[in-house]
């Protein structure tokens, strides 16, 4: 049978079995396992569509280091290439065995991983909507500066949270007043709720806040909030960035930045993947674009599609993006991700800690990192559910992933040594449903 003969939803659908499968490998589980069956059947039928070439990763076994990692977690890794916009690795937690989607026991294993707690076949890479926390500041900061709210040398005031409104989002103990570098550096709560006020209270700026909401919003698009990415796997989640809209009926039109305070440091109503905060890593570290994430490279040597290969603008300058990196840079060598600083002196990594506050039990653990900071090859975010403060899991993972490639597939003592206790080290849910 050839590939002309056959129905053009079933060729299509074995194509993309293909594709997942011989980049992405059946480790993770989540679709690999779906589609494994497509790979050597495409190869049956028409032989020159095997030939696909897969990602530059000079470190191949990333993912499975990623997944060793997160045993006994639930949550996400996502690495990205920031020159290519490529998957380095795409890693889900809890996942399972791919074979049990195989064969004539396919159905009824199906329906046993639906009702398995932790949810196995939720890829939470692409289909977890969390809220991002702090690994939301820096996107906030490029807004505040390009919109003329603040400028780099802005200094406001911390009392151990935000003074207007009693100190409240909470904020943990550092210098104060500060400005953004430092604000980034030790991730001030006070500071970007400072930022949304002007931006939104401010009549100098805009008319009302209801209009003021809407060029924040329309920004955050730009960075990749908000809507599907377009990653060429199935099943994406779009996340969610509020629109005034919302609040007008909530509120009853009785709103301003002080009741919305929360989306200052990524949290209320703002959701967001795993993937969509890799790609803000991504493109800051591009200083002011992205390439739309995408796990092939190339089939039968074709290029791809000018939608895996065109600059998205983020409509910020460069200029000011430095000033994000800077203090990205400088929350590694002295702020709340000193722990990423895998080699002092010889790469210099940028980071930001994220602890997202749940609602409905422990704060999930997130963090987002590049490196290095000039020319960067990596680009990467880690979501731990339930998982604390950024530094306790988000960070030590996220060092060990950008030492790995860096080093072309290998790890110092210290880095070996933090990838065994993350792999030791389970979380307790006991909110499973």
């Amino acid at each position: 049978m050839s590939a002309a003969s056959m129905r053009p939803e079933r060729f299509w659908l074995i194509l993309l079995g293909l594709l997942v499968v011989a980049v992405l490998g059946v480790g993770a589980g989540w679709v690999y396992g779906k589609h494994r069956w497509a790979a050597a059947r495409l190869a049956d039928i028409e032989p020159r569509y095997a030939r696909l070439e897969g990602l530059k990763n000079s470190a191949p076994r990333l993912q499975e280091l990623g997944e060793r990692m997160m045993r006994g977690k639930r949550g996400a890794i996502v690495a990205i290439e920031p020159e290519t916009g490529e998957i380095l690795a795409l890693v889900t937690a809890p996942n399972y065995d791919p074979e049990l989607l195989a064969g004539k026991s396919k159905g009824t294993n199906h329906r046993m991983l639906e009702e398995t707690f932790g949810k196995p076949l939720l890829n939470r890479a692409i289909q977890g909507n969390y809220p991002p926390g702090s690994t939301f500041k820096p996107s906030q900061g490029a807004i505040f500066l390009e919109e003329g709210v603040l400028t780099p040398s802005t200094a406001l005031a911390c009392h151990h949270g935000y003074p207007p409104l009693g100190n409240r989002p909470k904020c943990h103990s550092h210098g104060s007043p500060t400005s953004l570098i430092p604000a980034l550096s030790t991730s001030c709560n006070a500071y970007f709720s400072w930022g949304l006020h002007f931006m939104l209270d401010d009549r100098r700026h805009y008319p009302s806040a209801a209009v003021a909401l809407e060029h924040w919003k329309q920004r955050m698009i730009s960075l990749g909030f908000g809507y599907r990415l377009g990653i060429d796997l199935p099943g994406e989640k779009r996340g969610y960035i509020p629109n005034s809209g919302v609040y007008d009926k909530f509120y009853k039109g009785a709103w301003n930045g002080h009741t919305i305070i929360s989306i200052a440091i990524g949290q209320g109503e703002v959701l967001a993947t795993p993937l969509q905060i890799a790609n803000l890593a991504a493109l800051i570290a591009n200083r002011g674009y992205y390439i739309r994430p995408h796990v092939v490279h190339s089939i039968g040597g074709m290029p791809l599609d000018s939608m895996y290969r065109n600059h998205q603008p983020s409509g910020i300058s460069r200029e000011t993006w430095e000033y994000i990196v800077a203090g990205m840079a400088g929350a590694v060598t002295g702020g709340t991700c000193r722990a990423a600083n895998f080699a002092p002196g010889e790469i210099e990594v940028c980071g930001k800690t994220g602890t997202a506050e749940n609602p409905h039990g422990k704060d999930h653990s997130a963090f987002i990192g590049f490196a290095p900071r000039s020319k960067p090859r990596i680009a990467v975010s880690v979501y731990v559910e339930n998982g604390g403060f950024g530094a306790q899991f988000g960070v030590p993972i996220g060092r060990v992933m950008m030492e790995y490639y860096l080093r072309d597939g290998k790890l110092s003592g210290s880095g070996e040594a933090i990838a065994s206790s993350m792999e030791h080290r389970s979380i307790s849910y006991l909110n499973d449903i």
